[in-house]
């Protein structure tokens, strides 16, 4: 950029071939971004043109695999963590849980995707540019796939486990198995009891999952908002200088 041109206008640099960016896990992805934005907020600009086909899909692989996967494992909790509220389950030894053992519940049954949604909420806000926006629109576009995805599978695998598996027939036949082990029939009474009281724990967890899964969603859309609100005022102000009229 010349002298003559000054601050009004910003550089635009392409990646050189030899550092094409190829996200292979979330930590990866959003180390690009954050490189990428600081560049951006030094004044190198890169149009979007320069994120490939290719590299867009791996953004949107790397956030639908990470959202599924920690939504999976917090969708397997959290009917452990509702069974802790309903007190089926004892958290710590006792049935009747205290505040602390129904904060540790939620936390159980929430602390994968609330780390995720952490995660996913701060890279969402390292964008100014063209470049880093396709980079985090593509990884939040995965994200959300990913998460719905998550959400209707295991919706309907709750019910599932509430209306075909959990039926009185099946729970009959777990019992008349246990008798003929040998099992007590005092044993065997009150594992039926059991079932039959805690299948409904599967139905409060398919809508617990749908609602956590709405939250995981709109955390990092908020902070997202909030990047595009704080870009407005940095180009108002002159410190960065991009394309206005995308904003």
């Amino acid at each position: 950029m010349s002298k003559e041109q000054g601050n009004t206008a910003p550089e635009v640099m392409p990646l050189p071939q030899s550092n094409e960016i190829h996200p292979r896990g979330l930590l990866e992805a959003i180390s690009y971004i954050d490189q990428n934005f600081a560049n951006e907020l030094g004044g190198c600009m890169i149009k979007s043109r320069f994120l490939t086909t290719k590299q867009r899909l791996e953004f949107m692989e790397v956030g639908f695999r990470s959202s599924f996967a920690s939504g999976i494992v917090s969708a397997l909790l959290t009917p452990i963590a509702i069974g802790v509220i309903e007190q089926y389950i004892p958290m710590f030894g006792d049935t009747s849980p205290t505040l602390f053992d129904t904060c540790s519940a939620f936390l159980l049954a929430l602390s994968f995707s609330l780390g995720y949604a952490i995660f996913m909420a701060k890279a969402s806000t390292c964008f100014i540019g063209e470049y880093t926006r396709a980079m985090v629109l593509n990884l939040l576009g995965g994200m959300i796939f990913g998460a719905i995805v998550k959400g209707v599978v295991v919706f309907i695998a709750f019910h599932f486990l509430y209306f075909k598996i959990c039926t009185d027939r099946n729970i009959l036949w777990l019992a008349a198995k246990l008798s003929l082990t040998g099992t007590a029939s005092g044993t065997v009474t009150a594992i039926s009891s059991w079932v039959r009281g805690f299948k409904g724990i599967f139905l409060i967890s398919a809508y617990f999952v749908l609602l956590s899964t709405i939250i995981f969603i709109v955390i990092p859309l908020t902070t997202m908002l909030y990047a595009w609100l704080r870009n407005r005022k940095l180009i108002a102000a002159g410190v960065v200088h991009v394309d206005s009229d995308r904003f």
